[in-house]
């Protein structure tokens, strides 16, 4: 899997869809429809309780996209960083967000962010466009971004162990195949939860807890979530 062709495809679909509906824009579909507002709000609460954010904390929403999760996590912290690789998405974080959001077009995979400067960090529905090394150098450089006592919370990973529950059916195993031949994968990285674990604590975190997604996420038969102490 290219890095690159990740970067380009998210530069593209940000253009061409910057008109469309907001969860759309992000692909955060179903049955390729948005998902409810139902659903949506089950994510929101399930990463505020992840975050645990206490009065004072700080965020780095990274890969934030159009900013939908960022605008309702404003509210919990004292200031929030946003950063996003697309112009696109970014301009769509800056309008109407306020001065407590600074929002940064950037690579992930490349920017550059002081040490020890967040409490709180949150990358989700993100890593699956990063490849392995990519995330080996990834995770190593978050844990140097987060404070002592911090956390960060990796939300909505594809699980390698459960990939045959997405492609359920000779339809979707074909057009799996069909996708990796032309070398324009669906979901992008599957990643095995005891793999990222072992990562996380190479990587410098003290603990590392995998949790299931809540029943009511469109995507828990084959997504799950990993929060990382500092």
């Amino acid at each position: 899997m290219s890095a690159d062709y990740w970067k380009s495809f998210w530069l593209s679909h940000a253009e061409k869809n910057k008109n469309s509906e907001p969860q759309m824009q992000v692909l955060r579909t179903l049955n390729q429809q948005p998902v409810s507002q139902e659903f949506f709000s089950s994510i929101v609460d399930s990463v505020i309780t992840m975050l645990k954010p206490e009065r004072g904390n700080n965020l780095l929403d990274l890969c934030c996209g159009n900013g939908l999760l960022t605008r309702e996590l404003i509210n919990k912290f004292r200031v929030v960083t946003a950063i996003d690789l697309s112009e696109e998405f970014i301009s769509q974080v800056d309008k109407g967000i306020g001065d407590k959001v600074t929002a940064l077009a950037a690579d992930a995979r490349t920017v550059e962010l002081p040490e020890k400067s967040f409490d709180r960090i949150l990358l989700y529905a993100g890593i699956q466009y990063f490849s392995d090394s990519e995330a080996i150098n990834l995770l190593m450089r978050l844990r140097r971004w987060i404070r002592n006592e911090g956390s960060v919370v990796l939300g909505d990973i594809p699980d390698l162990t459960r990939k045959w529950k997405f492609f359920n059916s000779p339809q979707r195993e074909g057009a799996y195949f069909d996708a990796l031949r032309s070398g324009k994968p669906i979901v992008g990285n599957w990643f095995e939860p005891v793999w990222l674990e072992k990562l996380s604590y190479y990587s410098g975190f003290s603990s590392a807890v995998t949790r299931p997604q809540p029943q009511t996420h469109p995507y828990q038969h084959y997504r799950f979530d990993l929060v990382l102490s500092a």
